[in-house]
């Protein structure tokens, strides 16, 4: 048993070793052999719609001719000239609204005023206002690379008490941008225990650009009664924006346009002027009354606020006369409630 069990060990061993050496001697594969025929043609898909290139939506705006237009519009318009900017942007209270990189800074920061004065101011121009697209979705979302678009803070409620919670106005995306700086600056005077109010000086008033304050109906120094409620008398604040008027098929001279003004949806081809219509005519003919009254009373003195102290009903009223001034609407911001303070300042006389 022993000796066969031997003999069969040594058989297999041999087996084993025969087939390695027969694998080791398999030799390469051969070339290929050639091609069969080609097979038969698949069915014809469906074509497909073509595609837009892709910068065709940027290139509507963004164009040599465009650019060329604005960039020329702008240059002469008073965001353009620079002289203001020049003379007020490097301060560090004046510069949020007078110079570009002051409008930028306090954007960014949230502050009312400059971190410091400015060096160099530079007038307003394009990245003042425009910055990068939220999207590219302009089919539901209009987008003009606004700066912002956010309700605005107004400035006279929060200098009169840093304390109190803001007042906030939203006149819808672009025009809450013109709100930022086209809002006043200085609260309505309030009475003293004698009844009067102190000023000392020749630049008293709301401090130029109450045109949002005056599309939102609220702000002025609401002497008398019978005004509308906030937010319901204008129709150019309910009806359109800023820019349906002073940027009419993107024109950046911001001059009010009388086609914007004679559109289907508006006027309907009724005004012949944007400034010498019947009822803008009659304001300004009110305005003189005003101004004459105020002069008479001591509180003008050839045209600009005399310092002193006088009667809070009167200064309230200049304060408005100086409002409807730097409004430069001859009330068509917002007639209702316009015309409602400038008769009311009258009738204080």
């Amino acid at each position: 048993m022993k000796r066969n069990s031997i003999v069969r060990f040594a058989m297999l061993a041999i087996s084993v070793g025969s087939f390695a050496l027969l694998s080791s001697c398999k030799g390469p594969e051969g070339p290929a052999g050639p091609a069969g025929p080609a097979g038969a043609d698949g069915a014809d898909g469906t074509d497909g719609t073509p595609g837009v290139a892709g910068n065709a939506v940027c290139m509507e705006c963004h164009n040599i001719a465009k650019h060329d237009a604005i960039e020329a519009q702008w240059a002469a318009s008073v965001h353009g000239i620079g002289e203001v900017a020049h003379s007020r942007g490097g301060s560090k209270s004046c510069g949020r609204c007078h110079s570009d990189q002051g409008f930028r800074e306090t954007q960014y920061t949230g502050q009312d005023t400059l971190a410091a004065a400015i060096g160099l101011p530079q007038a307003i121009q394009c990245g003042t206002c425009h910055d990068f697209h939220q999207s590219l979705d302009f089919e539901n979302e209009p987008n003009y690379a606004l700066r912002t678009i956010a309700p605005v803070d107004l400035l006279m409620f929060r200098a009169a008490d840093p304390e109190a919670d803001p007042v906030t106005i939203d006149l819808g995306s672009e025009s809450n941008l013109c709100a930022n700086c086209h809002q006043p600056r200085t609260a309505p005077p309030v009475a003293d225990t004698a009844g009067n109010y102190k000023f000392t000086s020749t630049h008293y008033g709301p401090h130029h650009g109450p045109q949002s304050t005056s599309l939102a109906g609220l702000g002025a120094a609401e002497v008398g009664t019978g005004y509308p409620a906030p937010g319901t008398g204008s129709t150019h604040a309910t009806s359109a924006r800023c820019v349906t008027c002073h940027m009419h098929d993107g024109e950046h001279t911001w001059e009010p346009n009388l086609a914007a003004c004679n559109d289907a949806a508006c006027h309907n081809g009724a005004l012949t002027t944007v400034s010498d219509n019947t009822r803008q005519l009659a304001f300004a003919t009110s305005m003189a009354t005003l101004e004459a009254k105020l002069t008479t009373a001591g509180l003008l003195l050839d045209g600009h606020p005399n310092p002193g102290t006088y009667p809070i009903d009167q200064v309230k009223a200049l304060y408005n006369y100086e409002w409807l001034v730097d409004d430069r609407s001859n009330g068509v911001h917002n007639f209702p409630y316009l015309e409602r303070l400038l008769a009311n300042s009258i009738a204080v006389f």
